[in-house]
């Protein structure tokens, strides 16, 4: 094309963009919405695919400067806690038959129980070990964490959010108490140290 030809075909994209300015306009709008509304369907469908914990634990804010005192749900559906927390006197472990301190609290648990997070937090790690089942740690703030062991199985993963009552995984037994059966160990931590799991729960089974 020549250069007269040139300048002639960009003077008549001009002219015609100046007479059709406002269809353009809307044209364009048109599009832009029907792109944004298709592009949140997408989202939509896709979190609604999603199991409920995790459509849930992924918009929690966990708390961190609260005042507020701590107080846990139940880690499990039904409450019978079946050892109790003792670290200043001892217990006979039934798979052993040694009388030790047992810094944590087990709770017995019907075959596919699950094991629910106490309070908002993130998890900080997911380890299986052959002797304490699957372990989940959940952190909730820079000094308090909680240590789910004896679970079959986990439904998180390191670094999720996650809300109170939400589902961790399912629990089962471990090597280490094999006798005690299916049961949730439930340990806390303040500050790296072990305490009182009951010092932070208020359901009447404590």
């Amino acid at each position: 094309m020549s250069k007269t030809g040139k300048i002639r075909f960009f003077r008549r994209v001009q002219v015609f963009v100046k007479r059709n300015a406002l269809a353009l306009l809307i044209g364009f709008t048109t599009v832009l919405t029907l792109g944004v509304i298709a592009l949140s369907a997408y989202h939509a469908l896709n979190v609604r695919d999603l199991p409920v914990s995790e459509q849930i634990e992924k918009e929690v804010v966990v708390p961190t400067g609260s005042n507020d005192p701590i107080i846990f749900e139940k880690p499990v559906e039904n409450v019978d806690i079946s050892k109790e927390y003792a670290a200043d006197h001892l217990l006979q472990d039934k798979t052993t038959g040694i009388w030790q301190t047992h810094q944590a609290v087990d709770f017995a648990c019907a075959d596919g129980a699950e094991a629910k997070a106490v309070y908002s937090g993130t998890i900080e790690s997911v380890v299986n070990s052959m002797m304490d089942g699957t372990i989940v740690t959940l952190k909730i703030n820079d000094k308090l964490k909680v240590v789910y062991k004896s679970l079959s199985e986990a439904y998180v993963e390191s670094g999720d959010k996650i809300a109170t009552g939400a589902k961790l995984g399912k629990v089962g037994t471990n090597v280490t108490e094999k006798a005690e059966g299916v049961h949730l160990h439930l340990e806390v931590y303040e500050d790296g140290k072990l305490v009182d799991p009951g010092n932070y729960f208020a359901f009447d089974d404590k």
